[in-house]
């Protein structure tokens, strides 16, 4: 670029001219975009708060950036509230910090600059994504057994901040350590330990080689099958008025691909007949039983038949891909509230509210997490909560800060029904108000 510069000079004639301010500009714009990369990054364990992994790329941010964040992390916790999810975004002394929390790990980096912020989630979830491709499972476990195989892929994809390239086709080829596989029951109790943990959501999948990983790098034959595995992840957002009636409620759906194919062979993936886009709006409710508000797909994923026939068309790349996420909106959901409230004669200066969770999906399925949220007038004076039913795999917690109780069901059994009994005691000259 220095030699073409060098040549065009403004005053031999007008194309040199325009070459000149062209490839000035152009330089312009690599500067500008050149000084927005990334200073460190690291994984964190949120339980243990342990750094897992940490990698400093450029050294102008101070090393105990970590420590800094979990502390900041811990007094806004303590002025919000535990059940509250913090800002994905921190600045402490002029360093922002940039972090997600995937499978209960926070992943996490730092910089001085105004870098772009989907940019960077983007980046750590792509990271996520390689440690699952490379070593068949992402936990806090498996990053301390393979953190030598991490750093290796850290410093494929990030060059002095600079992201390179997050291509599990392009990586397989210059990773040379071998994967050190997690032990099943490892896994098992692992996936327990997350479902206790605050802000984790996790899919739950039968299949059984989750720990193994989909690239083997330069051992071709360690791995003979050819497998493939489909998950199907959505995450159910709904609001209920105090009879129980829906007021709006949202299906966040994704389609996530597993591949061991070795050929890289072409799957087809039909969905059922009776699903139209919201766009389409000569459809009718009557005819089609569930509504797309929108969808994408992958780059991978071939979509041309899949207006008139539901078809996909995938080549799926050696690894873990999302290959389609969806969004459905409506009254259609797997699971009722029922609220009561009801006042107690006895104690005339308190309320019972009861709390009815019922299930209209099949016995051999299981929602995880579940968490019912029931907001409270700012008049609450104190609050106490007991269950009544047997089922131990749960807790509530009544958070005065934000006036709410927090109902968690880590285990939700289709065909059920569970109960949670609230006793509020509001102030004595307004309870009457609230019962009426």
């Amino acid at each position: 670029m220095s030699k073409i510069l060098q040549l065009a000079d403004p005053n031999k004639n007008n194309r040199a001219n325009h070459k000149f301010l062209l490839f000035t500009g152009l330089n312009f714009i690599i500067l500008k975009i050149l000084n927005r990369m990334i200073s460190q990054f690291f994984i964190l364990s949120p339980q243990r708060g342990d750094t897992l992994i940490f990698r400093d790329y450029r050294h102008d941010t101070p090393r105990d950036t970590s420590d800094l964040f979990l502390d900041k992390l811990k007094t806004w916790h303590k002025e919000h509230g535990p059940d509250q999810d913090p800002p994905p975004i921190f600045n402490v002394d002029g360093v922002q910090i940039l972090f997600t929390n995937i499978q209960g790990l926070y992943f996490v980096c730092t910089t001085k600059f105004n870098v772009s912020t989907f940019m960077t989630f983007e980046l750590l979830d792509r990271i996520a994504s390689l440690i699952r491709d490379f070593c068949g499972i992402l936990s806090e476990e498996c990053v301390r057994l393979n953190s030598s195989l991490i750093y290796e892929l850290l410093d494929e994809v990030i060059d002095y901040g600079y992201p390179q390239t997050t291509s599990t086709d392009q990586l397989k080829s210059v990773i040379y350590e071998e994967p050190v596989l997690v032990k099943k029951e490892n896994i098992i109790i692992d996936s327990i330990a997350k479902l206790r943990s605050h802000g984790t959501n996790i899919g739950v999948s039968s299949n059984k080689p989750i720990s193994k990983p989909t690239v083997h790098s330069h051992d071709e034959g360690r791995y003979k099958q050819n497998e493939v595995f489909i998950d199907i992840i959505e995450r159910i957002v709904a609001f209920f008025a105090s009879d129980g009636m829906t007021i709006h409620s949202e299906i966040n759906g994704s389609i996530q691909i597993k591949s061991y194919l070795q050929d890289n062979s072409e799957i087809r993936i039909t969905l059922s007949s009776n699903m139209a886009h919201g766009r389409d709006t000569y459809n009718s409710d009557d005819r089609f039983g569930i509504m797309f508000n929108d969808y994408k797909f992958h780059e991978s994923v071939d979509s041309s038949d899949f207006e008139g026939h539901r078809q996909m068309i995938i080549s799926p790349q050696e690894g873990e891909i999302t290959a389609m996420v969806y969004r459905i909106s409506g009254d259609n959901l797997p699971f009722r509230l029922f609220p009561q409230i009801l006042d107690v004669p006895e104690s005339p200066n308190k309320i019972d509210v009861i709390i009815r969770i019922r299930t209209d999906f099949p016995e051999d399925k299981i929602a995880t997490k579940c968490t019912v949220i029931v907001p409270l007038p700012h008049i609450t004076q104190s609050v106490s909560n007991e269950h009544l039913d047997g089922f131990a795999d749960q807790s509530a917690r009544y958070d005065s800060r934000v006036r709410k109780v927090f109902w968690t069901i880590n285990k939700l059994k289709g065909g059920t029904e569970q109960s949670l009994k609230i006793k509020y005691i509001p102030h004595n000259e307004d309870w009457k108000h609230l019962v009426d």
